[in-house]
């Protein structure tokens, strides 16, 4: 996700960014976009029913349950809040999880099994646009294994429907070190709804000397992911003291290992922590237009690291 700086996958150019509102219908339900005056996090839009079937009841295996793995920590937000003693809401301004838009408690909410990120087009104390994010930060973190998140993506409908939105999952270094000096992991990153995820390492190539930011070599892979928009996925990685591996729907994507490219990459000993958000605008996919529909809503299902214990 590049939470440091610009990131370093292509930059499309697009134009300027518009509140208006509009409506637009995905799949077999309407949404109807809102532009409001963002006051505070009282609650400016009623939060929705789930426009599809829970499927809460026979979710497919996940990448996490394999063998002589062992479940450490699962949240499948089957309440009716967010369990604050593993996440944390984000507030305000990031430049790496909200980008364009303004972070509120008012767009986060768990609802019918499913955790809900927001986006929405809202003028707020400096950007037109509000949205939802989430972080283990300082909570929860883990020293390697696998990471799995059960997502259903915003950004599809029409096309341009999904221009400036950049859903992610990732995991930062427990530490205060500087980055990229130990590391991230973009677990699923997608932009535009394009449909295509990627999977994305960040490490220093002079490590141990501090970089802050001079140092970041990347390795990146993706792939399309089919009615990524309408049904759940299972974005994932296995990452161990030697190597960083992406899977989707239980498929390697990548595996990225000490010895497969040139830098060698690095892997810090560091706990990582989880960070789910959604994004508005940003350098990778530029800012969101007159054709973005808002709102636009992430749900995640599940979250789980397993470890081989």
């Amino acid at each position: 996700f590049f939470s440091a700086g610009n990131h370093q996958h292509r930059q499309p150019t697009m134009s300027s960014g518009a509140t208006a509102a509009l409506a637009a219908v995905l799949g077999a339900f309407a949404i109807t976009a809102v532009t409001a005056v963002y006051s505070g996090d009282a609650p400016l839009n009623p939060q929705p029913a789930l426009p599809f079937e829970d499927t809460r009841s026979a979710p497919p295996a996940s990448f996490c349950d394999g063998d002589g793995w062992t479940k450490v920590f699962a949240d499948e937000f089957d309440g009716s809040a967010l369990n604050t003693s593993a996440w944390t809401i984000s507030l305000g301004g990031h430049n790496s999880q909200g980008r364009d838009a303004w972070l509120t408690t008012d767009n986060v909410y768990v609802t019918g099994g499913n955790l809900v990120l927001r986006s929405q087009a809202q003028t707020g104390p400096q950007y037109n646009y509000t949205s939802g994010a989430v972080t283990t930060k300082g909570k929860v973190a883990w020293k390697h294994g696998r990471c799995c998140v059960r997502a259903k993506l915003p950004g599809g409908g029409p096309a341009g429907a999904g221009t400036g939105i950049w859903p992610a999952h990732w995991m930062m270094p427990n530490d205060s070190s500087c980055w990229p000096d130990h590391g991230e992991i973009d677990i699923m990153e997608m932009i535009n709804g394009d449909g295509i995820t990627h999977g994305t390492y960040h490490w220093s190539s002079v490590y141990p000397p501090k970089t802050c930011q001079a140092a970041n070599t990347a390795v990146s892979s993706e792939r399309p992911v089919t009615d990524w928009d309408k049904q759940f996925h299972e974005y994932a990685v296995e990452w161990g003291s030697d190597y960083v591996m992406f899977v989707v729907d239980s498929q390697v994507l990548t595996n990225i290992t000490s010895t497969s490219h040139d830098p060698p990459p690095y892997f810090p000993p560091s706990a990582m922590y989880a960070i789910l958000n959604t994004a508005v605008g940003g350098p990778w996919p530029g800012p969101a237009n007159k054709s973005t529909i808002f709102p636009a809503y992430h749900y995640i299902d599940r979250v789980q690291v397993s470890q081989r214990l």
